[in-house]
């Protein structure tokens, strides 16, 4: 008896060990309360483990705590794969935007050096890397149809012109006037 007691409490001992050490090394916060629920479910086991080997119902508790513990982990890659199959669906929903809006520009009369496009919940934003500073007519078009067509806004509009490609950027206005310059801005 005194040998499983022991036994009993070296067990809780690496528990807590490795359950610090598994909490440290969980790569997401949100995925933290998974951890912790899971852990604490096994540590109300192991406390309980030798009140029910005296009892005899040990072996019925560890097939149902397999049978859940299956169940849980089911649901949690269920989730992960949902989630990881909205990135996809997002970044496949960004590209295509991003490829429409483009041609809008170049109906518009704009021309694009590049086009990025951001989704983040139901917010959509875009920003449109433009050779030449666009006349104002132009701009309201392209503020308008992409209002219109995918309900990004002033706020969410960015237009940024170059001479030298979208690392050099020479504004940032979607709606008011050009802050004017040569377009070399950003450029050592």
């Amino acid at each position: 008896m005194k040998e499983e007691l022991y036994q009993w409490m070296k067990n809780l001992a690496v528990f807590y060990i490795l359950f610090t050490a598994l909490l440290h090394l969980v790569p997401d916060k949100k995925y933290e309360k998974y951890v912790r629920l899971f852990m604490g479910l096994l540590l109300i086991f192991m406390m309980c483990t030798p009140v029910f080997s005296l009892l005899g119902k040990g072996e019925e508790l560890a097939g149902s705590f397999q049978l859940h513990f299956d169940q849980e982990e089911k649901l949690l890659t269920e989730k992960e794969l949902e989630d990881l199959q909205i990135l996809y669906l997002k970044r496949g929903y960004e590209q295509e935007l991003k490829e429409k809006i483009a041609a809008a520009a170049e109906n518009t009369g704009i021309k694009l050096i590049d086009t990025a496009v951001h989704i983040e919940g139901e917010r959509v934003s875009a920003v449109l890397y433009v050779q030449e500073e666009p006349m104002a007519e132009q701009e309201r078009r392209i503020a308008d149809v992409l209002r219109e067509n995918w309900g990004i806004g002033e706020g969410e509009l960015t237009l940024c012109i170059s001479l030298y490609g979208k690392d050099s950027v020479d504004r940032a206005s979607a709606s008011g006037t050009s802050s004017g310059g040569s377009g070399d801005a950003g450029v050592s």
